[in-house]
């Protein structure tokens, strides 16, 4: 007696346990980037900037600004600011604790 598999019941059943497992082991630093309502907010402003305070981590960072930074050197970071594109943030770590932050000045690629 032949039993006849359709797509389906076989492959059906793995998508959703391959599912399963991929939000389990999910990128904590992506989750955080995606509970944000709209792109930029993956951003930092001055509100949030001002909120970072030595010794905290680089998640604790991610988590206050809601997202990640830019990697410009070791151990230092850089958001770009949600809504000024004339500033920047910038943080330092050692041994994944804050040690220092500022806000830079960007320059603009204006041809005017």
């Amino acid at each position: 007696m032949s039993k006849d598999y359709s797509f389906k019941s076989i492959y059906f059943p793995l998508l959703i346990g391959s599912m399963i497992m991929m939000v389990g082991c999910g990128d904590p630093i992506m989750e955080i980037e995606e509970s944000n309502a709209y792109h930029w907010q993956k951003n930092m402003n001055e509100v949030e900037f001002e909120k970072l305070k030595n010794d905290m981590s680089y998640i604790e960072v991610v988590e206050a600004a809601g997202g990640a930074g830019k990697k410009i050197k070791n151990n230092e970071y850089r958001w770009n600011d949600e809504i000024l594109m004339t500033q920047a943030y910038i943080v330092k770590f050692k041994d994944d604790k804050l040690i220092g932050k500022e806000i830079i000045a960007v320059k603009g690629h204006s041809n005017r």
